[in-house]
């Protein structure tokens, strides 16, 4: 299993310590989570957890004043994880979702905290890592000789994410954070690079993202049937998920091509990482595709690698199955930078 052991404390030198509770927040392309956290002995805990799906909510902002009124909470300070890379002056435009620039210094001084700050929503994510049991994770490749080096936690949701976790030399975790579900995607054969031109018509650049994650879920599946012949239906991913079980030709080939690409390019993410360690699938998409990541196929796609193939050989691979991870790893974040 790729998930490092649980430490005694995730905060090395603060296991005594009680925090103050922080306003945490994971705001994907559909849903915006928010709680309040709090670290006792080294130990993160939740409360207060309320998700809003509302499209209606117009920023970042409403959503934290929504919640501060319905639980009548007043954190002195807060994190949020949010899906898109940070600007230099330290605000966001999230990458899936049409909300106006997130500008922390605004959201502090609206609610009169004494710090707001954003992350990546992969940075929490992969800071989530250490602090979930073991029994949160779903195996997909097994491997009992993995070394002790980088984690690659990555995965499909609205968008994709990537990160990389490494242990410090001072005994607690560093995050580093990327954009990796942009890269190209590369096709294996001439039916994938068949699928990627009908996707990409109207788009300059086909991204491993706008094969594998959630809302290409309907592109994907109206390319082959395209290529079939055969008038596109208007299916859920669950009606997918099950014609795709019962063996219906169209809606299996979506689940396994989409897995094989997710898993070539995981492969290609964790070549370039180094990260040996292990690998850690994450996000919805990511749960739903566990028999289908699990495939012959799609294993072989993750292990092939020309001459460096002994590089990935022992790379544990595994799913995470826990809905507020970000939210976990948000905390983390914060109280690191509160002790530091």
């Amino acid at each position: 299993m790729p998930p490092p052991e649980r430490v005694s404390s995730a905060f090395p030198g603060c296991e005594a310590c009680v925090s103050k509770p922080v306003l945490v927040g994971d705001v994907g392309g559909t849903k915006v989570r928010l709680g309040l956290a709090t670290s006792s002995l080294g130990h993160i805990s939740l409360d207060d957890v309320r998700v809003y799906s509302d499209p209606s909510i117009p920023s970042l902002s409403d959503a934290v004043d929504l919640y501060l009124k319905e639980t009548g909470e007043r954190p002195s300070s807060a994190l949020f994880a949010l899906a898109g890379p940070i600007s230099e002056d330290g605000s966001i435009r999230l990458t899936n979702r049409d909300w106006p620039q997130v500008v922390p210094e605004e959201i502090r001084s609206r609610f009169g905290m004494r710090s707001t700050r954003i992350v990546n929503d992969f940075a929490a994510m992969a800071r989530a890592i250490p602090e979930i049991p073991k029994s949160d994770f779903e195996t997909v490749i097994e491997s009992r000789n993995a070394p002790d080096g980088p984690i690659l936690v990555t995965g499909p949701g609205t968008g994709m994410g990537v990160s990389t976790l490494i242990r410090s030399v001072t005994g607690g975790w560093r995050v580093m954070t990327g954009e990796g579900g942009h890269a190209s995607f590369a096709p294996h054969n001439t039916r994938e690079a068949a699928i990627r031109d009908i996707i990409g018509r109207g788009h300059p650049h086909v991204s491993v993202e706008m094969i594998v994650s959630g809302r290409w879920l309907m592109p994907v599946y109206r390319a082959i049937c395209e290529l079939e012949g055969t008038a596109p239906e208007d299916l859920s991913p669950q009606d997918m998920l099950d014609r795709a079980d019962e063996g219906e030709a169209i809606c299996l080939e979506v689940c396994t091509f989409r897995a094989n690409a997710l898993m070539g390019a995981v492969g290609d993410a964790a070549l370039i990482t180094g990260a040996n360690a292990g690998v850690v699938l994450t996000g919805g998409v990511a749960e739903r595709m566990v028999k289908w990541v699990r495939q012959p196929d799609a294993i072989k796609r993750f292990h092939e690698r020309g001459p460096m193939s002994p590089f990935l050989a022992h790379t544990p691979v595994s799913v995470l199955m826990h809905d507020e991870a970000p939210l976990i790893g948000a905390a983390a974040l914060a109280i690191e930078i509160d002790n530091v």
